[in-house]
């Protein structure tokens, strides 16, 4: 007997039915995502593009086409690509560099002490200054095991977890349950994330002492998928036990 393609539709909906919360999360990430490169530009997309990192028809080049029609859409005129400082980062065509600055010293002196705490071998904290910037700005948030040589790590911008924190906001706004429980568990969800980020930046730090080739790994791989398997995992246990409204059955 032949199905109808109504019936073969009604099929397909209840087989996915249980996936419904899965793909709204996954939905809300992808947005995030799109939103904030479209919002910001920074100093290492201008050093990809002047690298030829980026490619005509990758991803990113897309956003990139797309996001220079949005600012010069709503007024603010055109993308800055001549700033290849890695701590530089616009909000819509204003420099914010300035703003993050103290959070990323903060973030590196946190993993400074962590590192310290577990290793013999004392960790320096070092100012870093960056001449391809138009301003001389003295960050202090260049972690290294030896002062003249050896790989260190530059805390920048994009080490503070605030783009993390922005998905989770958007994941939580768009979730089911009452507004000051959800409030209540962003700010606890927030939390976790910057605590698993200094722990993050402490490990790979430990690492690349001895092992210095391994800092793509855990940097653009490892690292970077558990940072969205953790956002994952708080949206799930908000889901099951918090909301009173459950999307997963």
């Amino acid at each position: 007997m032949r199905v109808k393609p109504n019936k073969r539709l009604l099929d397909l909906k209840r087989r996915l039915e249980p996936f419904r919360g899965v793909f709204l999360f996954i939905t809300i990430v992808l947005i995030a995502h799109i939103s904030w490169k479209i919002a910001f530009h920074t100093g290492i997309e201008n050093k990809e593009y002047s690298n030829r990192i980026l490619t005509k028809n990758s991803s990113s080049s897309v956003i990139a086409n797309i996001k220079g029609k949005v600012w010069r859409g709503i007024g603010v005129g055109d993308v800055d690509c001549q700033n290849k400082d890695c701590r530089y980062i616009s909000f819509f065509n204003n420099n914010v560099t300035t703003k993050f600055v103290p959070w990323t010293e903060k973030t590196a002196l946190a993993s400074f002490w962590v590192v310290n705490l577990v290793c013999r071998q004392p960790l320096s904290l070092l100012n870093y200054v960056d001449s391809s910037s138009d301003k001389n700005i003295e960050s202090r948030t260049l972690l290294s095991f030896d002062r003249l040589r050896g790989p260190a790590i530059n805390i920048i911008w994009g080490c503070t977890g605030v783009k993390q924190l922005y998905i989770l906001f958007l994941v939580i706004l768009f979730s089911r349950g009452i507004w000051w429980k959800r409030f209540i568990y962003f700010l606890m969800g927030s939390l976790v994330l910057l605590l698993f980020n200094v722990m993050r930046i402490s490990i790979i730090t430990l690492f690349i002492k001895s092992y210095p080739e391994s800092f793509e790994i855990l940097h653009d791989i490892l690292f970077k998928y558990l940072f969205y398997g953790l956002i994952f995992l708080l949206w799930l246990l908000w889901e099951e036990k918090f909301s009173g409204k459950n999307f997963i059955k």
